[in-house]
């Protein structure tokens, strides 16, 4: 108990306090630069025209340069220790570390090669591997891909660098709403079957690349709400081809519905 009361003594006193101060006024500045920096960055890489797109990678490493100069100050000007002498032993050890880390140093740069070089960016409709979707950002270690059906998926940075990466026009996707009245109604014999009728009307005025699916978006007292998209080869007859999509499942969408499965079981 001595020994605190000495060290607290000892830091209130003369230069110690002084420099705990400024240290603690150095750390509070870093800390609101660093906000402010990361804020202006996506702003600025959310504009229309900016080339560099609005991932996560770019604010944190531009974080991380902040902490890195506020804190060597901190360091040198307060508590007189040899920065470069620091990064001197931490550049050894450094070398040692990264031996054991290659695959996050190998997705940390994969990471700057898809940001800086645009292979992709957040909002792109994306094929990579089996993997189909709309970009949502990318990361130090991973770029996240939502897919059609709302999973997300983490995929490596070094995977994208080293898998062949398809880009699909959004406008080639094409997703229509639709609502329905709960009743009596196999949900999923209706679903099933309205994928399969908007496929056969589709198919009839244009090329499907997707089949269409449909995903349900809310069930409520009043209804069922879903979205129904697919994906055309050719964007020509995007419109034609909602329209067929629609008229054929129209039918169900009326509170009657139930009673055409009903009929189509009897006709089978």
């Amino acid at each position: 108990m001595d020994g605190i009361v000495q060290w607290i003594h000892n830091l209130v006193q003369g230069d110690n306090l002084q420099q705990w101060v400024v240290a603690i006024l150095i750390v509070i500045i870093t800390f609101v630069v660093s906000r402010l920096v990361a804020a202006l960055i996506r702003r600025v890489t959310s504009l229309d025209g900016v080339p560099l797109p609005s991932s996560s990678i770019l604010v944190n490493i531009a974080r991380i340069a902040i902490w890195v100069v506020g804190l060597s100050v901190m360091l040198s000007a307060c508590f007189d220790v040899d920065v470069n002498g620091l990064l001197a032993a931490l550049g050894v050890g450094g070398i040692a570390l990264s031996l054991g880390l290659q695959d996050t140093i190998k997705n940390f740069i994969g990471g700057l090669q898809v940001t800086l070089m645009r292979i992709v960016r957040p909002g792109d409709h994306v094929r990579i591997g089996t993997t189909e979707g709309i970009v949502q950002d990318v990361t130090w270690r991973q770029t996240v891909v939502k897919d059609y059906e709302n999973n997300v998926h983490l995929i490596p940075n070094a995977v994208i660098n080293s898998t062949e990466v398809e880009k699909i026009e959004p406008s080639y996707i094409v997703t229509t709403n639709l609502s329905f009245t709960n009743d009596t109604r196999d949900l999923d014999a209706m679903v099933r079957e309205m994928e399969q009728l908007a496929k056969h009307a589709v198919e009839e005025v244009a090329e499907l690349e997707k089949d269409p699916w449909i995903l349900l978006t809310e069930i409520g007292e009043y209804g069922t709400w879903a979205k129904m998209r697919f994906v055309l080869k050719d964007v020509t007859h995007a419109r034609e081809a909602r329209d067929a999509a629609l008229r054929a499942v129209s039918v169900y969408t009326r509170v009657n519905a139930s009673e055409v499965l009903h009929d189509d079981g009897e006709e089978d």
